[in-house]
């Protein structure tokens, strides 16, 4: 260093130059020696130690440091808050060879820690900041399914998992019944916190099980999920049984709930003590429905209807009850009246499954030979079978119809007779005299050969008239109407009499029965029997309304009753009959009818002494067309139109040639305030003017005379004009 001073330098040391260093000198012949003991060692270092440490909240927790050296080293801890606070053993704290121990983590906790480690005997520390982080173990506060954790087969389901925690937690997801407890090969979609099912399968039905994990730990929780599956009927087989033995419809459904089961009989009802039912639920998604025929008969044929309902859905299928009979007639003998040149068809219908395979038989008394071959060739004639056609022929006998299967066979005598009309009426009795009317009792005749009565015909006359002319006053009766007849005079004498009809003719007329009818006392008498309007059908047609003609005595009616019944197959339904009084009209609307229904209408006209007979006729209620305006709404727009046109064509006069409606409102306007200027100027120069009957003349203030022309309308002045 100088000539005095020298030193060794050692630019790397280590271990290896550890001992003793002798600087050795001379000096006036005396050697001097110094000796230097070096010691070299390791310097203090860290060892499994993270800058970044976590903890978990509300537990103790380990804070490690760990450092080595060549001795033992001395660790000290401090925290920074608000500068380095010294850590020393307390109720919170516990300094350990191992590191650090906090007692019951709080968030509070959390912050910056330095770790200090000294070597006592070499003067050597070092420092390590650790940044503690207080972390929770996962909560899951929510697991949830929206709309809900029920839901039915197709629609759309999500299911969410919320949770808590520090960090925040990762999801995991899986099916608890399932065996691979992996998200592979599932039906719905992850995202994020949430698995979604776009369409439902009935697969999906279960317990699902949502982990929530972090470093802290983890958490689970579980959902079951149902779901409804609609009613499925899976097994409503046709059934074909021979007549009785033993059969059994079976309905199989399907569904989730357990849907109800119910089977319709589509025919008529009866108490049968053959039939019985039972039910099995084979699984919590499948049930079974018997209808067993412990005896089934041709009753039991037809359509049956299997429904299965449960809360998201019904549904209905149909299956056939074919029964196998032998042929059955529901009359072994009729009797069939025919007469000459009419046609006649002998019925063969029965009851048979399958079809039955009918054959004729005749027995004649008295029939020519040549007619018995014919008969032969008309019942051997397949087109003849069913049923038996003969044509202006009177072969009167007994004819057997045969109806046979492969089940048996039936027998049916018809018996063909000539008909002839019926007897003379024997008993007629009057059951009640008007001044205007009068009712009979009729009962037909009961002993003759020929077809059942079907109504009755009567001829009548005043008695003065009766045996004048041949050429009386006719009326018929069905056989269900009462017997009146109306628009008699009063106090009047008259002949009547009566004959049957039934489908041959007219029987022969009654005895002339007479009767006579009561003064009128009262100036009124029961109405007449209403009269249709000739076109009461076009009207129903067109306008929906029923039109019948005032009564001729208009003053005796007090009200109108009407009956009106809808048919179905020509067949008048009297249990959804309805009547109604309707008080003094000739028209009866049809607006509350059901269009393209056939109605039957009875109206009869009353007072207080009785009613008319009745008016009967049967219409068809139309269609209503639906009508986009009404004519109010028309008739508006119509008007709406013309006024938008007026004002239209006075805009267009009031822009060409200022003339109009409008033109006039605005040039009065102007005209007015004109004509107000020069009024004023006028009563400033003609006051007390006299009038002539050319001109008027004013003399001034001496100095002008000023002159007012009627004519023109002007004013002048000698020498200037104003």
């Amino acid at each position: 260093m100088d000539k005095q001073t020298y030193s060794v330098y050692i630019s790397n040391i280590s271990k290896s130059i550890s001992g003793a260093y002798k600087c050795v000198t001379d000096r006036d012949g005396r050697q001097y020696t110094l000796t230097y003991n070096v010691e070299a060692y390791d310097p203090p270092y860290f060892v499994n130690t993270k800058e970044t440490q976590y903890v978990v909240s509300g537990k103790a927790a380990l804070i490690t440091c760990e450092a080595r050296g060549e001795a033992d080293l001395l660790i000290s801890w401090h925290k920074e808050d608000e500068g380095l606070i010294e850590i020393t053993d307390d109720d919170k704290y516990k300094v350990t060879p191992e590191g650090l121990i906090i007692d019951a983590i709080t968030k509070e906790d959390s912050g910056a820690y330095r770790c200090t480690a000294s070597d006592l005997e070499t003067g050597e520390g070092i420092d390590r900041d650790i940044y503690v982080e207080v972390i929770s173990t996962p909560s899951i506060e929510e697991l949830a399914a929206s709309p809900n954790a029920t839901v039915a087969l197709g629609e759309s389901l999500t299911i969410e998992c919320l949770a808590t925690g520090i960090p925040h937690p990762e999801y995991t997801w899986k099916k608890i019944s399932d065996k691979d407890s992996s998200e592979t090969n599932v039906t719905w979609q992850r995202v994020n916190s949430r698995i979604v099912f776009q369409e439902v399968e009935a697969e999906d039905r279960g317990t699902y099980e949502c982990t929530a994990s972090n470093s802290a730990g983890s958490n689970a929780m579980t959902i079951d999920i149902e779901v409804l599956l609609p009613p499925n009927i899976t097994e409503f087989n046709n059934v074909t049984a021979v007549e009785g033995s033993t059969t059994q419809l079976v309905c199989k459904v399907s569904g989730r709930p357990l849907p109800h089961i119910s089977l319709t009989f589509l025919g008529e009802e009866s108490d049968d003590q053959s039939i019985v039912w039972d039910n099995k639920n084979l699984s919590d998604t499948e049930a079974e429905f018997y209808l067993s025929f412990l005896r089934v008969n041709r009753s039991h044929d037809g359509i049956y209807l299997c429904n299965a309902t449960n809360e998201i859905d019904s549904v209905v299928e149909e299956t056939f009850l074919s029964v196998l009979f032998a042929p059955h007639f529901d009359l072994s003998y009729e009797r069939v009246w025919t007469w000459k040149d009419k046609n006649i068809n002998l019925s063969c219908e029965h009851q048979s499954n399958p079809k039955a395979e009918v054959t004729w038989k005749y027995q004649g008394n008295g029939i020519l030979a040549e007619d018995q071959l014919e008969i032969n060739k008309v019942m051997s004639d397949k087109l003849h079978n069913d049923p038996l056609i003969i044509e202006n022929k009177t072969w009167y006998g007994i004819y057997e119809c045969t109806a046979k299967n492969e089940f048996g066979e039936a027998k049916k005598i018809i018996h063909l007779l000539e008909g002839f009309t019926p007897a003379v009426i024997n008993n007629v009795t009057i059951v009640n005299v008007t001044s205007n009317s009068v009712t009979f009792s009729i009962e037909g005749p009961n002993e003759f050969n020929g077809p059942d009565v079907i109504g009755f015909q009567s001829e009548y006359d005043e008695v003065d008239n009766y045996n004048i002319t041949d050429i009386h006053i006719n009326r018929t009766w069905s056989k269900d109407r009462p017997f009146r007849l109306d628009r008699l005079k009063a106090n009047t004498s008259y002949n009547i009499k009566f004959a049957a009809i039934n489908d041959v003719g007219n029987g022969p007329w009654s005895e002339i029965y007479d009767f006579v009818t009561l003064e009128k006392i009262d100036s009124r008498s029961v109405p007449d029997e209403p009269v249709w309007e000739d076109d009461v059908v076009q009207l129903v047609a067109s306008d929906r309304v029923l039109k019948w003609k005032p009564a001729d005595s208009s003053e005796t009616v007090e009200f109108y009753a009407i009956k009106y019944c809808p048919t179905y197959d020509g067949l008048i339904e009297e249990n959804l009959c309805e009547e109604e009084q309707i008080g003094l009209t000739d028209e009866f609307q049809l607006n509350k009818m059901d269009a393209n229904t056939t109605y039957f209408f009875e109206i009869v006209a009353g007072n207080s002494l009785g009613n008319s007979s009745a008016a009967l006729i049967m219409v068809t209620i139309p269609a209503e067309e639906e009508s986009f305006l009404s004519s109010g709404a028309i008739i508006g727009i119509a008007i709406l139109v013309v006024f938008l046109c007026i004002v239209t064509l006075d805009v267009l006069l009031l822009l060409w040639r200022q003339q109009g409606i409008i033109a006039s409102c605005c040039y009065k306007k102007k005209n007015k305030r004109e004509v107000s200027l020069n009024s004023r100027d006028k009563k400033g120069l003609l006051k007390d003017n006299t009038e002539t009957n050319d001109s008027l003349k004013r003399p001034s203030n001496g100095h002008r005379e000023y002159e007012y022309n009627k004519t023109t309308g002007v004013i002048t002045g000698k020498h200037s004009a104003v």
